[in-house]
C-alpha cells in the first residue's frame, strides 16, 4: 500500500490529468475507493488544494461542451433548440437579451407553436438556414434569428441576425472594398436595416455627413442603392452563420414531427427559488405527477411523450431541485422538505386534487414522503427502476464500483462527493451532448447497448441539458436523499405502490428488492426479464401500460 504523502501526490496529479482530459474519470476509482472503504480520510490540506485546482480547470471545461461551443463562436445573441422547442443551451448575449435560461420553451422567446412548425418545414427540405422571428419580451420588438439543423446534436441553432456582424465578416469589407472602420460602422447598421437618420442618432453625427460616408461606401462596393449595399453586407453575415461547422457531420432533413412530439415547459417562483415544471401528454387525460431521475430526463425521450398520450395521461413532470431550472434547496429548508413543498405549490398552481405518481430511480423517495404527507391527494405509486434503502450495507457490494464511488464518498467524505461530480460533469461535457451516457452506463450490460439505439438519440441530447446545467448539484442533492433513512416511508405509506424492475439490473439486482418486501409485504414486483437500469426508456410501453393500469385500480 503506498504511503500517504504518495497517495496525495497521485490524487491531485490524477485529478489535474482527469479535468485536463488526458485521463478518464474511472482512473480514480481504484485510487479513492480503497480509502473510502477503509474508512480513511484525506487531510484539509489536500482537500483545499484539489478543489483549487478543479476550480481551474471547471473554467476551461465549459469551452469543451460541443453544443454550448457552438452558440459561442460568435459574440451575436445565439441559442440551441431542442427538436421538442426546448432551449438547451444559450450564450451571454441571447441570456441579456431574451431573460430566458436552459430548459425555457418557445413561449418564453415568443414563438408560437405555429410559427415553429412553419420554421421547421421551411427547413426540412433543405440544409440551408432559414429565419424565425423572436420576441424578446412583451414590450420589445421581434428580431429576426437566422436559424439551420444540426443533425449531429438534433437541436436548432438560433443566431440574431440584427446583431450578427462577426470580426471575419467586418475585416473582409475592409480588405475587399477597402471600407474604413467608420465606414464599415455604418455599412454594419445598414445591414441591421437602421435608416440614415437613426445611424446619424446612433452615432452621433450629423445626417450629412452620414449621407457621405454611405455615398463612399456605395461608390467603394460598386453598387448603385443603399438597399443593394445593405443586402450584400446582411447576406454575407448571414453566411457565416453554420456555413462550416456541423460537428464534423453532414446536415440532414428534419424529423418533423405530429402534436405527441410537444413538451411545454413553464416555471414559478417559490419564495426564493425558481421552479421549473414540463407538462406533456393527452392535456384531457388523466394526471399524472412525474417524479424524474438522475439520468432519463423528464420528458425528453419522444416515447414517453407517445406512450402517455396513447394511454390518455396527462403528465406534469416537476424538475426536482439542482435538475432543469429548479434552483437547489433554501438553506433552511431540507432537500426532502423542499422537494415536496415545490410539489405541493405545482399542484396547487394546476388545480390537481388527485394524481397518480410515476417515479423514476430515487425519485421514489420524495413520492413516498408526498404520500406519507398528502395522503388524499395521491391515489397510488409507481416506481421503476427503484433501489431500496441502504438499510444492508451489502447492497452496495453488488452495485458497479463507478456508481459505489459517490455513495461512499457522501458517506465518508461529503466534500470529496462534490469534487467527483464536477469532475464527472467536466467529462461528460467533453463527450457532448450525443456521447454523454457513455459515462454512465459504460460496462452496464444490456444498458450500454440500450443507450445505443438510434431512436434514443433524441432524448440522450435533450437530456444532457437537464441533467448537467447546474454542473451536478442535482445529482449531489440526490446523494442526500439516497442516504436518509427512509425505511419508514415505504411501511407508512397509505397508498398502493408497485414496483417495474429490470431483472439484468445492474445497481440493484433483483435479489434486493427484498428489502422492500420486508418493510411492505403486499408491494407488487413486475420483474421484465430483458431490461436493465434503463427500463425506463427501453420499454416505455411497458411502463406507461402499468401506469395505466394503476390509475383505473385506484379511480
Amino acid at each position: 500500500m503506498q504511503e500517504p504523502a504518495a497517495v496525495s501526490t497521485d490524487l491531485v496529479a490524477l485529478v489535474r490529468a482527469v479535468a485536463n482530459g488526458t485521463e478518464e474519470f474511472a482512473r480514480m476509482i481504484p485510487v479513492l475507493l480503497p480509502i473510502l472503504r477503509d474508512r480513511q480520510s484525506l487531510p484539509d490540506p489536500l482537500a483545499l488544494q484539489l478543489t483549487t485546482a478543479l476550480y481551474d480547470v471547471e473554467l476551461a471545461a465549459a469551452s469543451d461542451d460541443q453544443l454550448f461551443a457552438l452558440v459561442n463562436r460568435e459574440g451575436a445573441p445565439a441559442l440551441a433548440l431542442g427538436e421538442s422547442g426546448q432551449i438547451l443551451t444559450l450564450n451571454g448575449s441571447a441570456l441579456e437579451l431574451f431573460s430566458v435560461s436552459a430548459g425555457d420553451g418557445l413561449s418564453a422567446l415568443g414563438i408560437t407553436r405555429d410559427e415553429f412548425a412553419e420554421f421547421q418545414t421551411r427547413l426540412a427540405d433543405t440544409s440551408e438556414p432559414t429565419l424565425l422571428r423572436v420576441r424578446p419580451g412583451a414590450h420589445s420588438h421581434p428580431v429576426l434569428a437566422t436559424g439551420i439543423y444540426y443533425p449531429w446534436y438534433r437541436a436548432f441553432v438560433l443566431t440574431v441576425l440584427q446583431h450578427h456582424w462577426p470580426a471575419s465578416v467586418d475585416r473582409a469589407f475592409g480588405e475587399l472594398y477597402h471600407l474604413s472602420r467608420s465606414e464599415r460602422d455604418v455599412l454594419r447598421l445598414l445591414a441591421q436595416g437602421v435608416s440614415g437618420d437613426d445611424i446619424a442618432a446612433l452615432r452621433g453625427r450629423a445626417p450629412g455627413t452620414v449621407r457621405q460616408q454611405i455615398k463612399s461606401i456605395l461608390f467603394k462596393m460598386g453598387v448603385q442603392t443603399q438597399a443593394a449595399a445593405a443586402t450584400i453586407a446582411a447576406s454575407a453575415a448571414a453566411s457565416t452563420i453554420g456555413s462550416d461547422d456541423r460537428g464534423g457531420h453532414p446536415s440532414g432533413l428534419v424529423p418533423l414531427k405530429g402534436p405527441q412530439s410537444i413538451l411545454r415547459t413553464a416555471t414559478f417562483s417559490r419564495g426564493r427559488r425558481r421552479i421549473g415544471w414540463r407538462h406533456f401528454g393527452d392535456p384531457q387525460g388523466d394526471p399524472i405527477l412525474f417524479l424524474h431521475g438522475p439520468s432519463f430526463g423528464a420528458g425528453e425521450y419522444p416515447d414517453d411523450r407517445v406512450q402517455s398520450q396513447r394511454r390518455r395521461l396527462s403528465v406534469y413532470a416537476i424538475e426536482r431541485p439542482g435538475y432543469g431550472r429548479t434552483d437547489i434547496t433554501d438553506p433552511d429548508e431540507g432537500v426532502l422538505e423542499s422537494t415536496r413543498r415545490d410539489i405541493e405549490a405545482l399542484l396547487d398552481r394546476e388545480g390537481l386534487d388527485r394524481v397518480t405518481i410515476l417515479a423514476h430511480e430515487v425519485g421514489l423517495i420524495p413520492a413516498l414522503d408526498l404520500a406519507n404527507a398528502l395522503p388524499q391527494r395521491i391515489r397510488g405509486v409507481l416506481a421503476v427502476s427503484a433501489s431500496p434503502p441502504f438499510v444492508q450495507l451489502e447492497q452496495l457490494h453488488a452495485m458497479p464500483d463507478h456508481q459505489v464511488i459517490f455513495i461512499e464518498a457522501a458517506r465518508h467524505a461529503p466534500w470529496l462527493a462534490h469534487l467527483l461530480i464536477r469532475l464527472l460533469v467536466i467529462q461528460i461535457r467533453r463527450l457532448g451532448p450525443q456521447q454523454w451516457t457513455d459515462v454512465v452506463f459504460r460496462g452496464l450490460d444490456p444498458d450500454t447497448t440500450v443507450m445505443r439505439r438510434p431512436d434514443l438519440l433524441p432524448g440522450i441530447i435533450g437530456t444532457y441539458s437537464f441533467c448537467i446545467s447546474q454542473a451536478g448539484l442535482g445529482f449531489e442533492q440526490d446523494l442526500q436523499l439516497m442516504h436518509l433513512d427512509w425505511s419508514g416511508l415505504i411501511r407508512s405509506a397509505g397508498v398502493p405502490l408497485h414496483l417495474l424492475h429490470g431483472a439484468q439490473n445492474p445497481t440493484t439486482p433483483a435479489a434486493d428488492l427484498t428489502v422492500f418486501r420486508n418493510l411492505r409485504p403486499d408491494i407488487p414486483i413486475n420483474l421484465i426479464q430483458s431490461a436493465g437500469l434503463t427500463l425506463a426508456v427501453s420499454h416505455p410501453h411497458l411502463v406507461y401500460a402499468a401506469l395505466r393500469e394503476l390509475v383505473d385500480e385506484t379511480v
